[in-house]
Order: structure tokens, then C-alpha cells, then sequence
């Protein structure tokens, strides 16, 4: 995969806390298998919660967080978040600190990704707030 993280000892020792900490979701797993050129789904962060799931891995790890463009081409929601990540970032963090889910920043999330759900036919939106991507 090209974009490949090598980590050192320590960054695959804080990868393995980050993953047995449990604070993890699809899309965090996503971020660290396919920057470790591991087999992923292709999952993307949908919410807040997600997202910060992903920036608590990227905490974690800081070896992958310089290689985050690596996640363009994935799939066109990586491609969005990514375009966006820094704007994302900063909302999440002065919104929550590190609280689980985030208003605003799920908000903006939303803005970001429902031009790519409306064009989808594997999304269903169900509600205001629910929602399904089949694969």
C-alpha cells in the first residue's frame, strides 16, 4: 500500500495499548490497519464519537499522524475527512476536550459527508439521526 507506516518498537507497543485499551471503532481499526498496510473494511468515522475514536488513536500512535494523507483514496468519505481534518480537529477539540460526543463537530461531519450519502446507493438513511451503508 503506498503511503506504508513503519513504526518503531515503540510506536507498534503503543498501537498494541491503544488496541487493548478499547477505546476503539470500525473506523479507528480502519485508520490503523490501513496505514499499517493491513486489510481493512474501509470504514469511516460517521459521528463524533467516531471521530474522536480516530484522533484518540492518532494521540496514541503520533508515528501515523504524519502520514494521515496516507488515508486518500480509501474511499470518498476519507477523502472528505481528510480534505477537512484539520477543520474537524479543531472543533472537536474545543468542543469536548475529550468527551465522547461532540454537537457541533457532528454537525459539521454531517455537512461534510452527506453531499457523498446522498450520492451512495449503499446508504439508507433512515431518520434524522439513523442511518445504514451496506458494503
Amino acid at each position: 500500500m503506498e503511503g506504508r507506516v513503519t513504526l518503531t518498537n515503540e510506536g507498534k507497543d503503543k498501537l498494541i495499548e491503544w488496541i487493548a485499551s478499547g477505546d476503539t471503532g470500525a473506523s479507528s481499526k480502519c485508520l490503523a490497519n490501513a496505514m499499517c498496510a493491513l486489510p481493512h473494511d474501509g470504514s469511516y468515522p460517521m459521528d463524533s464519537g467516531d471521530f474522536g475514536r480516530c484522533l484518540r488513536l492518532l494521540d496514541a500512535v503520533p508515528e501515523l499522524r504524519g502520514r494521515l494523507n496516507a488515508m486518500r483514496g480509501i474511499n470518498e468519505y476519507w477523502n472528505a475527512l481528510i480534505e477537512n481534518w484539520a477543520l474537524l480537529e479543531a472543533c472537536y477539540r474545543e468542543e469536548s476536550g475529550d468527551k465522547e460526543y461532540s454537537q457541533n463537530t457532528s454537525k459539521l461531519m454531517s455537512k461534510i459527508l452527506r453531499p457523498i450519502e446522498d450520492k451512495d446507493k449503499n446508504f439508507v438513511r433512515l431518520g434524522p439521526s439513523c442511518s445504514l451503508r451496506f458494503k
